[in-house]
């Protein structure tokens, strides 16, 4: 009879972030640009593990598991917003707002669960032909964190 021994370490991979636009007070705007742009969530709430890149928006998977992200998108003019999550490249999901009329205060957002593996690259993007903005107030935001590996 073959004894099975499973060993297994009590310490976990910690991976979660969260950040915002601009750490500044003052009011951003990024787009409208005629193609998709990269955005840089540039001001870090939280970087558990460093998987998130402040300077380049991208977070990388270090280990091969199941992540959760979501981001929000605020628009307060009448120009249309729109943010798109691409897992290396390939779209996944998007969130967008076409104000009309009146209505210039909107929100929206959209959460994802994925299957990464170990060095997949996680970015959003502004659509092309949209706007952008951040303020003291940081209603534009992008979080992922690690549900379990694989």
């Amino acid at each position: 009879m073959r004894r099975w021994h499973f060993y297994y370490s009590t310490e976990r991979v910690k991976v979660a972030f969260s950040a915002s636009l601009s750490a500044s007070t003052d009011v951003k705007y990024i787009g409208p640009y005629a193609e998709a742009t990269n955005l840089v969530y540039e001001h870090a709430f939280s970087n558990i593990g460093n998987a998130y890149d402040i300077n380049t928006g991208i977070f990388t998977a270090p280990v091969k598991g199941v992540y959760f992200f979501n981001f929000v998108v605020f628009n307060p003019y009448t120009i249309s917003t729109g943010v798109r999550l691409l897992k290396n490249g390939n779209f996944v999901v998007a969130a967008s707002d076409n104000p009309p009329g009146q209505d210039t205060e909107d929100t929206a957002c959209n959460s994802v669960t994925l299957l990464l593996e170990q060095g997949d690259r996680i970015l959003l993007q502004l659509l092309q032909n949209c706007r952008i903005y951040t303020d003291m107030w940081k209603r534009n935001t992008f979080s992922g964190h690690l549900l379990f590996t694989m």
